[in-house]
Formats: structure tokens, C-alpha cells, sequence
């Protein structure tokens, strides 16, 4: 790690370095993002954070004094319930997949490994902190399929990112060698599953005030920092899976694996993360239909005027990048 010192914990074995740049994931939630983290999980050239990631903008917007802060704002409190009792996606009565998924990440280990790996540090400033906590948060999860290994990326998903200008340029900051993707949900489908999953999306308006906020965020992110961000349909990411990953690996400068084919926590095939209970762990074509099925004619008017001209633009953009078919 670029600026620190070998660090040894207790057990006196140095950790493997995480000091990757970022690959982030963010768009508005319910559109993807989940399932591309869930692609790229068994990759080798990646380490892959496995939950929406907490606290990494907010450490860049405002730089922590020092190593305790930097951990208080990073650490996820979830982390401690899922390593003692695994992980199951659930979510109220929407969601209920009942296969557990280990998850062994030992916090007194993953502390240990960061006050280690912190009081080596030559130069403490945010990044090197940020890498320190991920270093731990790798070498103390000690089921962790994908330690070893010449790695290309740290990848990470946060949706709520792409909505605010603060906290795209935090990212700018802390990562100018890391890169974005956006992923573009049709409104339409997108509302069909949001107001299932979310009771404040249940409000139309609300709802659509949300996606036009962050689906604009996106379009700007674009545009602000092209080629370092781009964006991808969520229809060319069920119905062209392959291709799509293909060109994903290429700019990403990674191998193209069949694993990228795959949904995987920690390399055992998982379900989608779906509002509805018909979609299981191959990739599915089946949430675009959601609109067709579920939305009244007024819905759709509403949300044609509302939203429409903000995913023509995305369309658009994701065809300059990824050759993908113009939206009418």
C-alpha cells in the first residue's frame, strides 16, 4: 500500500493489501446495481464489496482527523448481525429468500487489522485511511473467497451518490484513478418495483421527484466527468448480458470471466434482490415486463411527462459508450 509501512497484526502475517482504485456502482436504487455487484463478485481481478458501502463520500467531503473518526464514519454497525448470523435477503413481506449466506467478518479482527494497518501509515490523509479500512475489512473476512490475487479494483455500490453534487466530487477526490457506472432503469418498470419495495415510493409524485433527482445526477456525473463515468441500460444488462460485460471487462482492463455471467455472493449463485418473487438466480429479462403488468394508463402518462426526456438522454449517452440500440 502506496505510503505505509508493512503493518502486522498480532498473529504477526502482514494483511493483503486493499489500496485499489474504486469502481463505483450508483444510479437510482431499484435499478441494477445490486445485480452488477453481484456479477462482478467472483471476478479475480476485483475485491468486491458485497453490501451497499457506507460512509466512503462522506469521509472525502469532510477529511477525518484521524483514524478513529475515519473508522466511525465508514464502519457499518450491519456488519457485526451478519457475521454473527449470516446473510438473507429479506425485506419485509417483498422479499424473503431464504438461503442463508456465510458471512464470517470477525470485528474485533477487521479493528485490529485497521489499528495495525493505521498506526503504520506514514502519510494518514483520507485515502490512505480508506484503504487501510478495507484492508482490514478483506483480511478479516476469513471466508472471503477472492483474497489472493493480482487485483485491478476495489468495487463498491451506493446508489444515493449519483443525486448529489457534494458527494460526486467527494468521490472525484478521493479516487481521480477510480470509475462510475450509472445504470439507466426505464421509469416505468423502475416505479412498478420501487413502490413494492420502498412505502414512501407508494406516493407517485414522490416517487418520481426521486428518480428524476438522481437520474439527472447521473446524466450531469456524465457529463462532468466523462470518460471516467458512464452509463449503462438496465435493458441491454438483462437482455444482452454478455456483451455488456464484455465491454464492461474491456474498459475496465480486466479479464472477461464466465463468472461475470453469474450472480454470486462470495462465489455461490444468489437470487435477484427483486420486489417481485418470479425471478431467481439466472439473470432474468422479467422486471422489464413489470410496467405492462402493473401500471394503470395514468401512471404511465404521468410519468412519461415527468421522466421521460431525463432516460431519453441516458439512452443516448449509453449508446455513445456502449453501442447499444437508440431509444424513439
Amino acid at each position: 500500500m502506496r505510503g505505509v509501512r508493512a503493518a502486522r497484526t498480532e498473529e504477526g502475517s502482514a494483511p493483503v493489501r486493499v489500496d485499489q482504485p474504486l469502481f463505483l456502482i450508483s444510479q437510482v436504487q431499484r435499478s441494477g446495481g445490486t445485480l452488477l455487484l453481484r456479477l462482478l463478485d467472483g471476478h479475480p481481478q476485483c475485491h468486491v464489496v458485497p453490501f451497499q458501502v457506507r460512509g466512503i463520500d462522506a469521509a472525502a467531503k469532510v477529511a477525518p482527523t484521524g483514524a478513529e473518526e475515519a473508522w466511525n464514519v465508514l464502519y457499518d454497525p450491519k456488519l457485526a448481525r451478519r457475521a454473527s448470523g449470516g446473510y438473507r435477503q429479506q425485506k419485509r413481506d417483498v422479499l424473503r429468500d431464504e438461503q442463508v449466506f456465510p458471512f464470517d467478518l470477525q470485528p474485533a479482527r477487521q479493528r485490529e487489522i485497521y489499528d495495525a494497518c493505521t498506526a503504520s501509515l506514514d502519510r494518514p490523509g483520507t485515502r490512505r485511511l480508506v484503504e487501510c479500512f478495507f484492508t482490514a475489512y478483506f483480511n478479516a473476512w476469513s471466508d472471503y473467497r477472492g483474497l489472493h490475487g493480482p487485483k485491478r479494483w476495489l468495487v463498491a455500490f451506493e446508489p444515493s451518490i449519483a443525486g448529489s453534487l457534494q458527494r460526486r466530487n467527494a468521490i472525484g477526490r478521493l479516487y481521480p484513478d477510480g470509475k462510475v457506472i450509472s445504470i439507466a432503469r426505464d421509469p416505468w418498470s423502475w416505479y412498478a418495483s420501487a413502490r413494492r419495495w420502498e412505502p414512501r415510493w407508494a406516493d407517485r409524485e414522490r416517487a418520481l421527484d426521486h428518480w428524476c433527482k438522481v437520474a439527472g445526477g447521473s446524466a450531469k456525473w456524465y457529463r462532468q466527468a466523462a470518460p471516467r463515468v458512464r452509463i449503462v441500460t438496465f435493458e441491454a444488462l438483462l437482455t444482452r448480458t454478455e456483451d455488456t460485460m464484455r465491454r464492461l471487462a474491456d474498459w475496465l482492463e480486466i479479464d472477461f470471466a464466465p463468472s461475470l455471467l453469474e450472480p454470486t455472493f462470495n462465489g455461490q449463485p444468489i437470487a435477484a434482490n427483486s420486489s417481485f418473487g418470479d425471478v431467481a438466480a439466472a439473470v432474468s429479462a422479467k422486471p422489464l415486463e413489470r410496467a405492462r403488468q402493473e401500471l394503470d394508463p395514468g401512471d404511465v402518462a404521468y410519468i412519461e411527462e415527468r421522466a421521460a426526456k431525463i432516460y431519453r438522454k441516458l439512452v443516448r449517452r449509453a449508446g455513445k459508450d456502449w453501442v447499444e440500440a437508440p431509444v424513439s
